[in-house]
């Protein structure tokens, strides 16, 4: 699904309507737009950052969006396609109270051990910080 194609495939729509809280018509208009977006249809790592700018314009995005793209970038080849941007999307705007529990524990917990240590609460925290303060001492 890596690969560059105008239209999701039949295969690809219901096995996504299965791992999603998309249907099918939904997922097209993603498709349409992930592609609009991102016509190699593999979303990097800057570019993502890229987005992230747009959205917290006076503050710095980069390393808290550097965690989530780790996140999105489920097989860890060092992008998003679509299927892991749909998933990772569905869970975080659509999914269940355990689904977004549990992808946000993941989100903290960097080595994968299970725990959230002070460090890795330190880190999420100072990325969220450094993306936001600067919009607190803007409206100041």
């Amino acid at each position: 699904m890596g690969k560059k194609i105008s239209k999701l495939r039949p295969e690809d729509i219901s096995e996504l309507t299965t791992l999603t809280h998309f249907n099918s018509k939904e997922l097209d208009q993603w498709y349409k737009g992930f592609l609009r977006d991102c016509p190699s249809g593999f979303l990097t790592e800057q570019e993502f950052c890229n987005i992230y700018k747009q959205y917290f314009p006076f503050g710095d995005p980069s390393q808290f969006a550097s965690l989530v793209f780790h996140m999105f970038d489920s097989n860890s080849d060092g992008g998003i396609e679509f299927k892991e941007f749909i998933t990772a999307l569905s869970v975080t705007s659509r999914g269940t109270i355990e689904e977004k529990l549990d992808w946000s524990f993941r989100l903290y917990d960097q080595d994968r051990d299970g725990y959230i240590t002070k460090t890795e609460m330190q880190e999420i925290v100072g990325a969220i910080y450094k993306m936001v303060v600067s919009i607190s001492i803007v409206k100041l």
